[in-house]
């Protein structure tokens, strides 16, 4: 999950070469359940760009390898969780990662 993290931190302040802001938080909509949202005020995506990314090589960087969410997604779904990816152009991109909650009951 490090990992997954690290991509996403890294993805959204390199969405913002000039300066910006990324806020990152956690809710737990249910018992059950943790989410963490990243969430950058950069450039956003477009539509064509969104229904790509996870895409082994697709890449909009100049330097990318086009793995970073397809491997946070891997990782993700391995730990039962799902990766959502928001974004408008001129509005910034949302990413929520919803992972279940374990107790000691559940190991």
């Amino acid at each position: 999950m490090k990992q997954v993290f690290i991509n996403l931190l890294k993805n959204a302040m390199e969405a913002m070469p000039k300066g910006g802001s990324v806020a990152v938080s956690a809710s737990s909509p249910d018992a059950r359940t943790l989410s963490v949202t990243i969430q950058d005020d950069g450039p956003g995506m477009p539509e064509e760009v969104l229904k790509r990314l996870g895409e082994p090589f697709y890449t909009t960087k100049e330097k990318g390898t086009g793995l970073g969410i397809m491997v946070s997604q891997k990782i993700v779904t391995e730990h039962l969780g799902t990766l959502d990816v928001a974004s408008l152009p001129g509005q910034g991109t949302t990413v929520t990662v919803t992972l279940p909650v374990r107790d000691k009951t559940d190991i």
